[in-house]
């Protein structure tokens, strides 16, 4: 058996990409490589003639290609991302319950799935396939039920039938390598096919849709009703309380649909009584008074918006659902709540249908209802509904998922600051301004105007003559800053205005500074304290603020403006 355990500590250690990358040769190599034979690569590994190494060789490459392309995932193979890895893993994790599958299959024993007891082990194990596969719903039988409709099967969701089983296996080993041992799945008895509208036929994807591009294959259901459940909604005209019994909220509606709520939840105080929490989630104290300035500038963190071309925008920076057929942020910012505190997120979501597709990155992305990508206008017009505005709130309330909206706020920083793309005259804006000021006063740009940050700190530099980083004072970057602030407050490519308010949100985050909060001095910010220990910390005069440990500028892709 592979050591699956050793694999688990460099994703938890975050550096999975130090030890598993090409010509590497450690003893989690030989882990990883056992692994890889166990998901069905030994092909492409040549274990049956060279056994097992501790070498990242071609054939290693080669292995983690193929498993990437059937997960649908990019990677050239010459080092394993965490997300990766972590894919891998789970794929693992779900081998006992694909043999469990098939044994149900070759015996004829579907009956041992018992859909009408959530506690019994071989429903447990039935649901778990099925969110392999992205499937979800509120119960294994509501899962089930998605599939099959997926599948053009028909199904009450009570009853594993024979093709729902061979159809489920089918997809399963898509995900796993040409090696694994596979059952030979004869055609069974064939239910009838749904027919109708919105009837989306057999599918042989892994995923209940394609990875969304320009629409997606999938049609979501218009309404879920599920998200209403055991809400009680007064609607007083100009106004609409919801609650569930535990909270509520007084959402005010517009014209001609929709709802909004400033919110009530500050981030600054959040940061103010959670520094050690948000400690833990590796962000230093000059990060999170960076972040404190600048979220005078921006909304609440329960605040919720559903009236605008956005659809749905929630939380302090208004992460949106995307507007028309686009990926939005809100599915990321999503996407980081479920993979660091899954028990949060799934006792907010999982009842009513919502996840994110396989391909969110750490920007973008679609959600996911009921198993399918929500990445049309018709599909997102839905998420107006003030009910659904009522569940996203509920969320917001969780210290988790504020927790989670501190980092990712500040995770904004990887879509710019350390980028090529970015780099001014040559340097990296990591080396050209350094002070947690100065970098607050970035992240409030790239908030509001996250394309013009770079032409705008060019400008200043020409018109200040101050273009060598390495050679720069305090007050070198104070003129600097100054002459950016000059121009990012008037500055336009011609496509939308300049800047909102670019002089009032200045103002307030020197506020900080005035008030000793926030440093002007070169060298005063960095964003990660494991970052602050990997790195050389005694290089002379260098003020530049390291980059997080194993960052890879390509997972971080540029962010357009949006148009207004």
């Amino acid at each position: 058996m592979a050591n699956v355990e050793a694999i688990r500590d460099l994703l938890r250690t975050n550096s999975i990409s130090k030890f598993l990358n090409v010509n590497a040769r450690n003893t989690y190599v030989v882990a990883f490589r056992e692994m890889l034979n166990e998901l069905g690569f030994s092909n492409e590994l040549k274990m049956s003639s060279i056994g097992s190494s501790d070498f990242f060789g071609n054939e290693v490459v080669n292995a983690v290609v193929s498993f990437a392309r059937r997960n649908k995932l990019d990677s050239t193979g010459l080092t394993v991302t965490p997300f990766l890895g972590a894919t891998m893993v789970e794929r693992h994790e779900t081998l006992p319950g694909v043999k469990t599958l098939e044994g149900a299959i070759a015996n004829g024993q579907y009956a041992q799935f018992n859909l009408q007891n959530t506690a019994d082990r071989n429903n447990i194990i039935l649901r778990s396939l099925l969110q392999t596969l992205g499937i979800t719903g509120t119960t294994t039988q509501d899962a089930l039920r998605n599939f099959a409709l997926r599948k053009g099967l028909s199904s009450d969701g009570y009853l594993l039938t024979e093709s729902l089983a061979k159809a489920l296996l089918s997809d399963l080993y898509q995900l796993y390598g040409d090696s694994l041992s596979k059952l030979s799945i004869k055609p069974g008895t064939t239910n009838p096919p749904i027919t109708g509208p919105g009837s989306p036929g057999n599918n042989p994807s892994p995923y209940p849709y394609e990875p969304p591009k320009t629409g997606g294959t999938g049609v979501p259901p218009i309404t879920n009703p599920a998200v209403g459940n055991n809400l009680q909604i007064d609607d007083r005209g100009g106004t609409i309380v919801i609650s569930d019994g535990s909270r509520q909220i007084q959402f005010r509606k517009h014209q001609p649909m929709g709802v909004s709520t400033p919110g009530f939840n500050s981030l600054v105080t959040f940061v103010e009584q959670n520094k050690d929490r948000l400690v833990e989630l590796d962000l230093t104290y000059s990060a999170l008074q960076v972040m404190e300035s600048i979220a005078k500038n921006e909304g609440r963190m329960d605040a919720i918006n559903s009236y605008d071309r956005g659809i749905l925008s929630i939380g302090t920076y208004q992460w949106t659902l995307g507007r028309d057929d686009k990926a939005g942020e809100l599915a990321a910012l999503l996407k980081k709540f479920r993979d660091q505190f899954p028990d949060s997120f799934r006792r907010h979501f999982a009842p009513i249908g919502i996840d994110v597709s396989q391909d969110t990155n750490t920007t973008y992305g679609f959600l996911t209802l009921n198993g399918f990508a929500v990445n049309t206008p018709q599909a997102k017009e839905q998420f107006r509904d003030p009910a659904w505005g009522f569940r996203f709130w509920r969320a917001l309330q969780e210290p988790d998922f504020q927790a989670v909206q501190v980092e990712h706020a500040l995770d904004r920083l990887k879509n710019f600051y350390w980028k090529p793309s970015y780099a001014v005259f040559g340097s990296l804006l990591s080396t050209v301004i350094t002070s947690a000021y100065g970098v607050a006063l970035l992240l409030d740009n790239h908030v509001n105007r996250p394309a013009w940050i770079k032409p705008c700190v060019e400008l200043a530099m020409q018109q200040t003559g101050l273009s060598n980083p390495s050679t720069f004072t305090d007050q070198n970057e104070r003129d600097l800053i100054q002459a950016y602030l000059n121009v990012r407050h008037t500055y336009t490519d011609g496509s939308i205005a300049p800047m909102s308010k670019s002089l009032i949100r200045a103002q307030a985050i020197y506020a900080d500074v005035t008030a000793g909060k926030l440093s002007e001095t070169r060298g005063s910010f960095q964003l990660s304290n494991k970052a602050v220990a990997a790195y050389d910390n005694s290089r002379g005069t260098d003020k530049s603020a390291f980059p997080p440990v194993f960052y890879e500028p390509g997972e971080f892709p540029d962010m357009e403006n949006e148009r207004e």
